[in-house]
């Protein structure tokens, strides 16, 4: 393996983030993450897929929080494309055999790609050859005689090699922006955001629209939503109240209804019994 190749990410240093109910989730598929080669580190995070083969066992379906990041899949089952975040919970269901391959851009590093506001792909998805010099067909064509998923990788980092546009200091800006904001929860609003930066309000919220593809208090409320679900995946809090408080919510009822509006279920539906 050549230094700049993709190469595993181990999941005991920087584990998936987002997945309801990882302890079921992962009796059900695996997931392989690769980080990008050297040379695309600025554009690309990760590259990840998923393997799956239930056999004779029903159906089974996946809930995510998806994080502010848009994405290019591979998926055997046909859903191929670029996709943008979901802002709500997103859903998927697995059934017989199958797996699903993808690359994962940082926060405001497809914009120079897209060429236009990635707002458009929220909730959303355009097929590969919107963007890129392969059709969603070929693509999906090519990925389904490969078994080496490093090797898709590479072909994926191909891809993207040949279109790589001229940096961007905007893209970057929204990324520093949008790892702040996971990295202190305690942001309660977009104006303290936005003042972290020496930003107006508005100027935020723009390139928000532009670059991430979310409003800045989505971003905000999200990050405090994955803490709050790796938090009850990983077991019991000392208590729901303190992590309320942890995350910036006024009381625990104040969490509770931001947590079941977004999820469907409290908190504690979420604890091992």
């Amino acid at each position: 393996m050549r230094q700049n190749d993709p190469k595993p990410v181990d999941p005991a240093v920087k584990p998936a983030r987002g997945l309801l109910h990882k302890r079921t989730s992962f009796e059900h598929f695996e997931l392989t993450r690769f980080s990008p080669s050297d040379d695309l580190g600025e554009w690309v995070e990760h590259h990840w897929m998923i393997l799956y083969d239930l056999g004779t066992r029903p159906p089974y379906t996946q809930r995510n929080l998806s994080h502010p990041n848009q994405h290019v899949v591979i998926d055997s089952r046909g859903e191929t494309g670029i996709f943008g975040a979901a802002t709500g919970v997103f859903e998927t269901t697995l059934s017989g055999t199958g797996r699903v391959f993808a690359t994962k851009f940082w926060p405001g590093a497809f914009r120079p790609f897209f060429g236009r506001a990635v707002s458009a792909l929220s909730d959303s998805w355009v097929p590969v050859e919107t963007v890129f010099s392969r059709t969603s067909a070929e693509l999906q064509h090519e990925f389904a005689g490969l078994n080496d998923p490093l090797g898709m990788a590479e072909r994926m980092e191909d891809l993207v090699r040949a279109r790589l546009p001229e940096p961007d200091e905007k893209a970057s800006l929204a990324r520093r922006i949008v790892q702040f904001a996971e990295a202190n929860l305690e942001l309660v609003s977009a104006g303290e955001l936005a003042g972290a930066f020496g930003l107006g309000l508005r100027a935020l919220q723009r390139l928000f629209d532009e670059y991430v593809g979310a409003s800045p208090k989505w971003v905000i409320d999200r990050y405090r939503m994955l803490e709050a679900v790796e938090t009850l995946n990983a077991g019991a809090p000392n208590s729901l109240t303190d992590l309320a408080y942890r995350l910036g919510y006024f009381d625990q009822a104040a969490f509770n209804h931001a947590f079941e509006k977004l999820t469907g279920a409290p908190p504690k539906a979420f604890l091992a019994p």
